[in-house]
């Protein structure tokens, strides 16, 4: 069963009305980020931060986004085997840098 909401509605006051639709459902917003997005980030967000010579920063900069990927590559692979999610998010990508 699915029940789509509007961000712009009302969803304060449906919550209020009806607290199972918050306490008894999963939400699933869990969607990849490209890899072009990623290296933006890390990019943007490390432009201030001392890491040497630019070569350095250029490979810390490719690894970032690369290490990400592999991690969510390995996640599938984790629930093809033992049958468990292993969630990354943006803010999990965020806490990294």
């Amino acid at each position: 069963m699915s029940i789509c909401f509007s961000p712009v509605g009302d969803m304060r006051r449906r919550a209020r009305q009806f607290p199972a639709l918050v306490n008894c459902t999963v939400i699933d917003w869990f969607q990849p980020w490209p890899y072009e997005a990623l290296f933006n980030v890390a990019k943007s967000f490390l432009e201030s931060v001392d890491l040497g010579t630019d070569k350095v920063r250029e490979s810390v900069v490719k690894f970032m986004p690369y290490s990400f990927t592999l991690v969510n590559d390995l996640g599938v692979k984790l629930l093809d085997q033992e049958k468990r999610y292993a969630y990354t998010t943006p803010k999990s990508f965020l806490e990294l840098i």
